[in-house]
């Protein structure tokens, strides 16, 4: 047993506490999200649904922060780092600090050099992780934010989610296949993102991501009967032709979509957190099969310093 297992596991029980949380966003403010890796994904995917829903924000990585001028107008920042020592990001905060920004500091880590540096700050220890790869902290974290905007019964689906994703990725091939593409619009673009960075990190594998329909315009000449695409769909019939597409060339597709193969219900996007689900398990199932240890991947650690 791997700690990632267990983590992914725990995802109910820590959506079970999303209660307890009154995190709430403001359509007359302007936000800015600041992360690096999997918490700039976190950034993407709320700056794509909120602003969807009438409100103002945007994404930027603590490296680009921390090496140019250019942020953005913006009243609040919202700097994600699971363990609160990313470098690029707690460098961020004490930028957007002197700039007269408010900060707010979101980390699953006590006394961290980040909470040093926001002026608010957000403790989830209880969902502090002990492998390195970042995995129900982020579909808490996910969906904390999102409850900021609606509030919704994630908890209610998530350990359906976890059952069907485990089932349906056991039957797979997985050795089979060595390549690897995410597809999706909008928030769902950022969860390929993230998929695709799940299976970069624990598995070591040949990664994409891409807009559903961009798919054909290039990237689809590397497509072979080694390829598994997983496709985060929001249901058009364009997606589905795409499918015919793919499969009628050699590929094999997993669908994730309220009639796919691991059903996620349609709650206009704010679903965002239950789609991290599967993906993050293909991730620990393909690292497996790999024979690799998906607590402890090739060149990484939990946080990224860098030198004085």
């Amino acid at each position: 047993m791997h700690y990632t297992l267990d983590e992914i596991r725990r995802i109910p029980n820590l959506l079970s506490q999303l209660n307890e949380f009154d995190f709430s966003f403001s359509k007359e403010k302007k936000y800015l999200f600041v992360g690096c890796g999997s918490s700039y994904n976190i950034g993407f995917i709320m700056k794509e649904i909120l602003n969807k829903n009438g409100y103002k924000a945007k994404v930027l990585t603590g490296g680009h922060i921390m090496l140019f001028d250019d942020i953005p107008d913006s009243e609040v920042a919202i700097l994600i780092t699971r363990t609160g020592e990313s470098t690029e990001t707690v460098l961020a905060a004490k930028k957007l600090s002197q700039k007269g920004m408010k900060t707010i500091g979101i980390t699953s880590s006590n006394n961290s050099s980040i909470t040093q540096q926001c002026e608010e700050n957000i403790i989830l220890d209880f969902a502090e992780e002990k492998s390195v790869v970042m995995t129900g902290s982020f579909v808490f974290i996910l969906a904390m934010l999102l409850n900021g905007i609606e509030k919704n019964g994630y908890y209610n689906f998530s350990e359906k989610i976890l059952e069907d994703s485990e089932k349906i990725i056991d039957q797979l091939a997985l050795e089979k296949y060595e390549h690897f593409v995410f597809l999706g619009y909008d928030e769902n673009y950022g969860i390929s993102k993230e998929g695709a960075l799940k299976l970069q990190e624990m598995a070591l594998q040949y990664v994409e991501y891409h807009e559903p329909l961009e798919y054909r315009h290039g990237p689809i000449s590397t497509l072979t009967n080694k390829t598994l695409v997983i496709l985060n769909s929001k249901g058009m019939k364009e997606e589905k032709e795409l499918i015919d597409d793919i499969e009628g060339l050699g590929g094999k597709v997993l669908l994730i979509s309220t009639d796919g193969h691991i059903k996620i219900p349609n709650m206009k996007g704010f679903e965002a957190p239950l789609r991290i689900i599967p993906i993050q398990y293909l991730g620990y199932k393909k690292a497996i099969q790999m024979g690799y240890n998906p607590d402890s991947p090739k060149n990484l650690s939990k946080s990224v310093k860098l030198g004085g």
